[in-house]
């Protein structure tokens, strides 16, 4: 008997529709990442090739069969439900960006990143960007695709496992749509309505407890809670401008080396947490725009293997203090080491486990009314912003074996879009001899990415450089 996808009607994990209350086209919940593959020596695609293939991989995810169906008056939780008129034309576009320059495919990659989903239809796009000339470390031409899904499906580290099967080798399965009963929905929101009020008053007894031990830890020291407001920068205002989308890959070797060259155990996320936050604190050095105090980044964490979620989405938000006033970098290694430690601790710990439960019984009302308050925040008078300046993603290494009709995947990256009080986010991969650090910005408040480039490796070099000397360990 073959494989079979079966497909049908499922509510959204409270954690996976906060997506949905949240989005507005200042804020979107888009997840991007970015295959380049080369095309030396293949003839250009045609629209039928492309097709045939999304047709063949489709199967592989129950993510490319539905579509998003709300309750009436929000009155519960959204629903996936099967859509049997799903047209893959729809979905799936082969495009030759421009003049086939590197420069014209980033373009197009920010025009996608910026782009807010149509959610009345299955949350999925796949660009095919062919004949794409100039993308360094590929001395050939480039053929690049862009998958785009909302991120009430999913998050970025479930792409890596759905990359390995779209870019694989073995065939998807069949796939089999269960028709949703709208009698069994109506019915289901009317219970979920009626039941809500009792599980969210259960739900803050329990958060209450959790804080009252919470506070108890930070206290006794054993947990430390992040600085509530941070300065205010250029990049916390509201967007104004064009996304901006670019690269800077680093070789590994050169990682590796200063990760050794370390006189205590340090990780690969922690070279790059300093390197940011060098070029970070240089760039605003050179506008004179040193901020009164250093900044902070949110850094997600994977919660799979540390909590026990239903929801699609798997990770939290870490903040983790940058130490942009520290002018050594391998002092500010040793500190955002520890601060990066702590952060992990506090994340982890069952107690803050507990209080953040509080999201899984609160009413489908109540997450859509934070979602609109958290709409109404502007940024550009602000003195400071809460937790955190900027985004720092780091997902898990790629495999080298995805291949895209029969050219070879040399990179992937990520494009994280970019929302007010947060307009300059970074998304890190790592595949074969580098790494690459993938920026998005607003033209207005960056615009000149190659030079802020140019400052991630100087960042990084004179970090390396720093490592050769005789440094201290970081404080416990």
């Amino acid at each position: 008997m073959s494989a079979e996808l079966r497909v049908g009607a499922e509510r959204l994990d409270p954690r996976d529709a906060v997506f949905v209350y949240d989005e507005t086209d200042r804020h979107l919940s888009n997840v991007v990442a970015v295959y380049i593959a080369d095309a030396s020596g293949r003839e250009p695609l045609t629209r039928d090739e492309v097709l045939d293939w999304a047709r063949a991989s489709i199967g592989h995810a129950a993510l490319f069969h539905r579509t998003l169906r709300r309750a009436p008056l929000d009155l519960d939780l959204p629903s996936w439900v099967p859509d049997p008129g799903l047209s893959v034309r729809e979905h799936v576009v082969l495009d030759r960006p421009g003049d086939g320059s590197w420069a014209a495919a980033r373009a197009r990659i920010a025009e996608i990143t910026a782009a807010r989903m149509d959610l009345t239809r299955p949350p999925w796009e796949i660009h095919v960007l062919d004949g794409v000339d100039g993308v360094p470390s590929l001395p050939g031409p480039a053929t690049v695709i862009v998958l785009k899904f909302h991120h009430s499906a999913g998050d970025g580290m479930a792409t890596r496992a759905l990359e390995s099967k779209l870019f694989g080798t073995d065939p998807a399965p069949a796939i089999r749509l269960d028709p949703a009963s709208s009698l069994h929905a109506a019915v289901r929101t009317t219970g979920a309505f009626l039941a809500a009020p009792l599980r969210f008053v259960g739900g803050l007894r329990r958060a209450a407890a959790a804080g009252e031990e919470l506070r108890e830890l930070v206290e006794a020291g054993t947990i430390h809670e992040p600085v509530a407001l941070r300065p205010a920068t250029r990049f916390n205002r509201d967007v104004h401008a064009a996304l901006i989308f670019h690269l800077l890959p680093i070789p590994m070797a050169e990682v590796l080396a200063a990760k050794a060259a370390a006189p205590y155990r340090v990780t690969v996320n922690d070279l790059m947490l300093t390197t940011i936050a060098g070029a970070l604190a240089a760039y605003l050095a050179e506008r004179g725009e040193t901020p009164d105090g250093s900044l902070a980044a949110m850094v997600p964490m994977s919660m799979r293997g540390v909590a026990d979620w239903d929801s699609a989405n798997q990770l939290t938000q870490m903040i983790v203090d940058l130490h942009t006033d520290l002018a050594d970098p391998a002092e500010r290694l040793a500190a955002i080491k520890r601060s990066a430690s702590r952060a992990k601790e506090r994340t982890a710990n069952p107690v803050v486990l507990r209080g953040d439960r509080r999201v899984e019984t609160a009413p489908a009302l109540l997450l859509r009314a934070a979602g609109w308050a958290r709409a109404q925040r502007r940024f550009d008078d602000a003195a400071t912003v809460p937790l955190c300046n900027t985004t720092i993603s780091n997902v898990p290494p790629v495999t080298d074996s995805l291949v895209f009709l029969g050219r070879p995947i040399r990179r992937v990256v990520g494009s994280l879009p970019i929302l007010d009080g947060d307009g300059l986010r970074h998304l890190i991969t790592s595949q074969g001899d580098e790494i690459v650090i993938a920026v998005t910005t607003d033209a207005a408040m960056m615009p000149d990415p190659d030079h802020y480039g140019d400052l991630l490796v100087w960042s990084f070099r004179e970090l390396a450089a720093a490592l050769g000397r005789d440094v201290p360990a970081p404080a416990s």
